[in-house]
């Protein structure tokens, strides 16, 4: 019953469009430490993230919320987005999602719905609560835009179907050119993705430079 009554509020949120949630249970909407702010006079940002925290066989093929590292832009309907990503460390495989927060979406942009997340899939959590203070927020709706990883130097065991793993023949390059498909905010996590030996600690954070281009 519980099921079918969040499947119908979120078919009313979006219109019927369906969405990946995470078990209510478990959500605790949190806020990422940093959010860069990415504009034409500031176009390129040093994202620094842990070596597989974009997806961790060890988390279940999660991402880590806090792991990762956090970008947003304002964006038009039928503008040309291009990211692109490349890492300080050729073995530090860098992964992008990115995701349109729009009208139904009424949460300030600096709360995403837990500590992971899909990295190929909507995020969505009615009024969400802050962790910290047990205030509500508001609605939290991800819409999923592109995403992808890069396949160069990897491991061909390491591979994930429907990740959209890219070679371009530069390890540690990524880049993503996608149609902004509505006039918003659009929020983007950076992370590691299979690691080589050179980028093997677990504890540090790899500097990846990141720039985006609107046309």
């Amino acid at each position: 019953m519980k099921q079918n009554l969040r499947a119908t509020a979120l078919a009313i949120v979006l219109g019927g469009t369906a969405l990946w949630a995470a078990p209510a249970a478990v959500q605790a909407a949190t806020q990422p430490s940093t959010i860069a702010q990415f504009s034409a006079e500031q176009p390129t940002h040093t994202l620094n993230v842990r070596y597989k925290s974009w997806r961790d066989p060890a988390f279940g093929d999660m991402g880590w919320t806090h792991f990762s590292d956090w970008g947003s832009f304002q964006g038009t309907a039928g503008q040309t987005a291009t990211l692109t990503l490349v890492s300080n460390n050729p073995d530090l495989h860098p992964g992008v999602t990115v995701w349109a927060r729009c009208k139904a979406d009424t949460a300030p942009d600096t709360y995403v719905t837990d500590h992971f997340y899909a990295q190929n899939a909507q995020q969505f959590e009615l009024g969400a609560v802050d962790e910290s203070t047990g205030q509500t927020v508001g609605n939290i709706v991800m819409q999923i835009k592109n995403y992808g990883y890069d396949l160069d130097g990897v491991a061909k065991a390491s591979k994930v179907v429907g990740l959209h793993g890219v070679k371009d023949g530069v390890p540690g390059r990524l880049v993503r050119t996608f149609t902004l498909g509505r006039t918003c905010n659009y929020m983007f996590v950076v992370g590691g993705f299979a690691p080589g030996a050179g980028a093997s600690d677990s504890t540090a954070r790899y500097p990846v430079d990141v720039t985006l281009s609107l046309q």
